[in-house]
């Protein structure tokens, strides 16, 4: 009899203990807000993240790789390109990227505009002057 008490009440025990859910941490500390004003720890006080579809090249020449104003002009249009050479370990077959460069580059035409690589490539040289890396 007391055997089977202590074996119900360890099972109702770990029922509970197993019940119970862990809180995470972006349930304790949501937000990654600074600012004095503003209580930090709010969730409708969490800053919003977007996710970038990406564009493969092989090189970054007239991309102006590494240059901040030319990857907020991109994030600004929804992609970020990727410097990824050919033939190299690890990589995305040539079939791959073509097929997410066309999907990516299709959607930048309907979310966009049909222009969206001469906006660009005007942004990208407004860009390379301010920074000094327009020569001639």
């Amino acid at each position: 009899m007391r055997r089977d008490l202590l074996f119900l009440f360890l099972i109702g025990w770990a029922t509970i203990c197993l019940a119970q859910k862990e809180k995470t941490v972006q349930e304790h500390l949501p937000t990654e807000n600074l600012e004095m004003r503003k209580d930090s720890n709010k969730a409708f006080n969490k800053p919003k993240r977007k996710k970038y579809a990406f564009i493969y090249v092989p090189d970054g020449d007239k991309i102006l790789y590494g240059n901040q104003c030319v990857l907020e002009q991109t994030h600004k249009m929804g992609f970020e390109y990727v410097v990824e050479p050919r033939k190299i370990a690890g990589s995305k077959t040539w079939k791959g990227k073509f097929l997410n460069n066309l999907w990516v580059k299709t959607k930048l035409v309907v979310t966009r505009s049909p222009f969206w690589k001469l906006i660009l490539k005007k942004k990208i040289k407004e860009c390379r002057q301010m920074s000094g890396d327009l020569v001639g």
